[in-house]
């Protein structure tokens, strides 16, 4: 793939979000995306031929900036014995602020068509396998895994109750967990 079709392909995919994020899933389109990119919708086609194929590809994109935020904030927490599970308790925390909106919107999307979901459940895979080489405890390691599932998932289906102090206060707990994990 050209540099070019990578580019295209990106701007169109943020558009895509940007469509999800501001109107929902009903809103998206492959005429609102075209808008949205400043593209012809014969461009956008070109693209990616089929909604479910613009669909895909929004959840690859976001599985792959999950991962590598991941990787990122794994180097920074390298020095703790589970960095995998402390990147993930970071990186879930700052996606809760910042991409609420896009889980809301993309779960709709994919929720009569697992396959489209496949992208982010590999990512998972991944890091399943990497928690489960930094820690002998398994239990507390899911325990703390599954508790961000859980306030994803809830945030994503619209219906948490949590407030932001309350998130920040079961985010301190799920730190303080971590922190006894790694001694």
């Amino acid at each position: 793939m050209s540099k070019n079709t990578k580019d295209t392909k990106g701007q169109i995919l943020l558009a895509a979000l940007e469509v999800v994020s501001q109107s929902g899933t009903a809103a998206l389109t492959l005429e609102a995306v075209a808008e949205e990119a400043g593209f012809s919708k014969g461009g956008l086609l070109y693209n990616f031929p089929t909604k479910d194929a613009l669909i895909r590809g929004m959840v690859e994109f976001l599985a792959g900036k999950f991962e590598a935020e991941i990787a990122t904030a794994r180097d920074v927490n390298r020095a703790s014995k589970s960095p995998t599970l402390a990147a993930m308790v970071d990186v879930t925390e700052g996606w809760l602020r910042q991409q609420r909106d896009v889980a809301r919107a993309i779960l709709p999307a994919t929720a009569d068509k697992p396959d489209l979901r496949q992208p982010f459940i590999d990512v998972k895979l991944r890091l399943r396998a990497a928690i489960l080489e930094e820690t002998g405890d398994l239990g507390a390691a899911f325990a703390i895994w599954t508790s961000l599932e859980g306030l994803h998932f809830s945030e994503a289906h619209c219906v948490s109750t949590l407030t932001d102090d309350d998130r920040a206060a079961v985010f301190s707990e799920l730190r303080a967990r971590l922190a006894e994990l790694n001694k």
